[in-house]
């Protein structure tokens, strides 16, 4: 049995999923079922994170995964509205940019679909390349396709049983499909110690969700090696094996639970290349030269000389041999800091290897139970981010890191705070020395657990990116600027360990393109940007480099744009499972659209506690008419809005209303508008960079509270305090009246200090203490209403209270004369106040 709970939504090929899947699976079939449901979710042909948003182009997966190096290959690009492309972008991979590649030519399939030839020069970097696809219309998603160096073989079926088994050469890739209950056999001819490395690639194909099971078998059936989940691979597998004997032996591929369907796509390596699980040391200083030990093959350690790249945080390692080169690499770390290695024993405070604070520690969890203890010296006050990289840099190890006095005595610990790796911050107590202690998490031991442990001085850093728009998408995380249009995005600052303003750096734009920015204050982690195309600008596109430095020269800080996508997801709670990241930022000039936004400058301020209407026009082309749907993304601190308005096909222009709390952050501002429109499926635009002052009010004002009774008039005194002269006459309404209540609004100057409300109440006014009445103040500022929210009150209305009745009239004694009246003496009366004659018009005619 199986249950999907949660929230839905529809993804970009109408299927509609929940973000919860609850499984409980107790039958292959079922397994199989789930992980059907759940590849619908991941991929959907490649493109279930996408919405159907925009005409833009979505790319959704490139077939086949994976191409051999030198010479031309036909790739087919597969994703929506991808009729008019015209232009392939390559990011490169994580050893580099792309170089080399030559689109041969581009022939169109279909609307969502077409085939493109690129030349593969023969030292291409092996491994993952990312591209996008430059259109008319728009830029595409970024998605991967495979470089390797062997020979590619199709999968042939039947292949389940070892009769059946396909027969594959040595040093060859073999691209497969498991379907639901299938397993894959290939049959390798092997000679007596000779090495065979199998390299499965099917999660990193970053296309679906897929967790292969990859086993070695002898002439008997009986298995020899396997392996589900390699760290090193992540959920693929990776096996090495020398033959005991002459014979043929069988390579097995399978989903771990025997599901699987149409698109578990994998491709198998097959060869005699070498196939490590680590590399040791497990990184190095920038611009040295380091001599590494590949760890884990069947053939035994193997040394590689390698140059640390100047730049960059991870180096791909692809260890080779006379026999060949593994397909798939090892990711080495890259730091300012040389290595110090472990020396053993040193599994206590006693016995550590002795350290220097300047260098990275590395080592290894080789045995059961074993630890790793480094002593170094540090200064009081000295603060360290003391970090550990082992799972990130696809060891298997879980390490939990401890900081120890000399004498052994607990400091700090940590376990998992960067995913299962371990970071803490540590400001060091006093001068002396310390002991840093790494051990596994469950107490494991392996001779491939490598780790590295870096104590980095506090440093500044700085990353810029777009946010996205849709959690599981890269939906508008591209520029695509319209001829003659605009088009806007957010840009997101991420500042580590210093603060200041920033000044955004957009690199060399496409021919045609400007970019509208301003500074990124201190306060503040977004600022906009719009890009404008001329009427005239070339199609064209380009990858650019978008970057950002600290206003203040002297911190010499300089961040650049990131982008990460989701590429395939997956339990618990739509974890990520792969993806990738890029740190070019695509934009291009597209078809021009058949309709602008402007939006109108406002001349007057935004006052805290107020409310303002900016006006966006809409110019539409001849004959088109559709609605526009006007986002206001945008808002500086304490400033907000409504998620969008929509301007009808019949009207040309719109309010759009913001608001700004009592704290929004004074000063001027930038502010921009997008819109959304069909023009042969939805289409964006964006208004110009205006920009708006955030002010304080022109008066304050603060209400008493007031009761009468049903029926009756009740006096609302508002005392006015006047912050900020102004011209002519501004309108004061009480605002938030119960039903069955009214009150006129009032005039007032620059010199009013008390305004009274008559609040008129009658036998239907709802009786009880009303807690909503707040006085509306409207200032017309350079022919512009500017409107702040004044105090609250609170108005009392009771029900009417019935008079008792008078005592009777005494009866005269008829014998005794009248007394005689002295007539009245004449007091001086004493002038009411202001409140107290207010107070008497505001009673009954009775009671006065």
């Amino acid at each position: 049995m199986f249950m999907l709970a949660g929230s839905s939504r529809v993804d970009g090929v109408g299927v509609r999923w929940s973000r919860n899947v609850v499984a409980s699976c107790s039958s292959p079939q079922c397994g199989a079922i789930l992980r059907t449901m759940v590849g619908m979710v991941l991929v959907a042909l490649g493109l279930s994170a996408a919405p159907a948003l925009a005409s833009f182009p979505q790319l959704g997966i490139i077939l086949p995964r994976g191409v051999q190096r030198g010479g031309d290959r036909e790739l087919t690009f597969q994703g929506a509205r991808l009729k008019d492309a015209e232009e392939l972008l390559f990011h490169g991979s994580a050893s580099g940019p792309a170089t080399g590649f030559v689109v041969r030519g581009i022939t169109p399939v279909d609307d969502n679909s077409f085939k493109a030839t690129i030349f593969i020069p023969e030292d291409c970097p092996l491994g993952e390349q990312l591209v996008q696809v430059r259109c008319k219309s728009g830029i595409s998603d970024f998605r991967s396709f495979l470089v390797g160096a062997l020979p590619l073989v199709d999968e042939k079926e039947p292949n389940g049983s070892l009769a059946e088994a396909q027969a594959v050469e040595l040093n060859s890739t073999v691209q497969g499909i498991v379907e639901n209950e299938d397993v894959d056999l290939f049959a390798i001819l092997l000679q007596k110690g000779q090495r065979l490395g199998v390299d499965v690639e099917a999660l990193r194909l970053g296309s679906y969700l897929f967790d292969p099971a990859v086993s070695i078998l002898d002439s008997k059936r009986f298995e020899v090696a396997t392996v589900d989940d390699a760290p090193v691979a992540q959920q693929d597998g990776v096996l090495s094996f020398i033959a005991p004997e002459d014979g043929t032996y069988y390579v097995q591929v399978r989903e771990t639970s025997y599901a699987g369907d149409g698109n578990c796509r994998y491709r198998l390596h097959v060869g005699t290349f070498p196939r490590p699980t680590a590399v040791y040391p497990a990184g190095g200083k920038t611009g040295e030269a380091l001599t590494v030990t590949f760890l884990g093959d069947a053939a035994g350690p193997l040394t590689q000389e390698v140059t640390v790249p100047a730049t960059g945080t991870v180096l791909p390692l692809f260890a080779r041999d006379p026999q060949g080169i593994c397909p798939t690499s090892i990711p080495l770390r890259i730091s300012q800091f040389g290595n110090l290695l472990e020396s053993e024993p040193n599994n206590d405070p006693a016995s550590a290897t002795t350290a220097d604070s300047a260098a990275s520690f590395n080592g290894i969890i080789g045995t059961e139970g074993d630890v790793d203890c480094f002593k170094f010296a540090a200064t009081k006050g000295q603060v360290f981010e003391v970090e550990c990289y082992a799972r990130r840099i696809r060891s298997g190890l879980d390490p939990v890191l401890n900081i120890l006095r000399a004498d052994g005595a607990g400091i700090a610990g940590n376990d998992d705070s960067r995913g299962p790796d371990s970071y803490l911050r540590f400001e060091v107590p006093e001068d002396g020395q310390y002991v840093i202690r790494v051990t596994d998490h469950l107490g494991r031991g392996r001779a491939d657990f490598v780790y590295r442990v870096e104590l980095q001085p506090v440093s500044p850093a700085l990353s810029l990116s777009i946010p996205r728009i849709d959690r599981y998408s890269q939906t508008r995380q591209q520029i695509m600027v319209p001829r003659g249009n605009r088009y806007a995005v957010l840009v997101n600052a991420s500042r580590a360990n210093f603060g200041g303003d920033l000044v955004l750096e957009p690199g060399p734009l496409p021919a045609g393109i400007t970019a509208h920015h301003r500074e990124m204050p201190a306060a503040v982690s977004q600022m906009p940007v719009v890009f404008e195309a001329a009427p005239d600008a070339a199609i064209a596109g380009g990858l650019i480099a978008f970057e950002a430095r600290a206003k203040d020269e002297s911190l010499k800080i300089r961040g650049g744009f990131e982008n990460f996508s989701d590429f395939v997801l997956g339990q618990p709670n739509n974890a990520v499972y792969y993806g990738a990241k890029v740190d070019k930022l695509a934009v291009a000039v597209v078809d021009s659209l058949p309709f602008q936004i402007e939006l109108v400058q406002p001349l007057a301020p935004l006052c805290r506690n107020g409310t303002m209407n900016l006006k966006v026009v809409v110019k539409r082309a001849e004959g088109y008419a559709q609605p526009v749907t006007v986002e206001f993304p945008f808002r500086s601190p304490g400033v907000g809005a409504g998620p969008s308005i929509t301007i009808a096909a019949e009207q040309s222009e719109g309010l759009y209303t913001i608001n700004a709390d009592g704290n929004a952050a004074l000063g001027i501002w930038p502010v921009y508008c997008i819109a959304q429109a069909d023009s042969a499926g939805p289409a964006w635009a964006a208004s110009q960079l205006a920009t708006i002052e955030i002010a304080e009010p022109f008066t304050n004002a603060s209400l008493a509270r007031a009761s009468c009774e049903q029926g009756q008039v009740a006096q609302v005194v508002c005392t006015l305090e006047q912050k900020i002269p102004f011209e002519g006459e501004a309108v004061a309404r009480l605002q938030g009246l119960p039903a069955e209540t009214t009150a006129e609004e009032l005039k007032f100057t620059k010199e009013t200090v008390e305004l009274v409300f008559q609040v008129k109440t009658n036998d239907k006014s709802p009786v009880g203490n009303h807690k909503t009445p707040f006085v509306e103040m409207v200032t017309t500022i350079k022919g512009e209403p500017v409107t702040v929210r004044g105090g609250q009150t609170e108005l009392q209305i009771a029900a009417p209270t019935t008079p008792p009745p008078p005592p009777p009239a005494p009866v005269p004694d008829a014998a005794a004369p009248p007394a005689p009246v002295a007539p009245p003496v004449a007091t001086p009366e004493k002038p009411l106040s202001r409140l107290e004659k207010l107070r008497l018009q505001g009673k009954p005619p009775a009671a006065k």
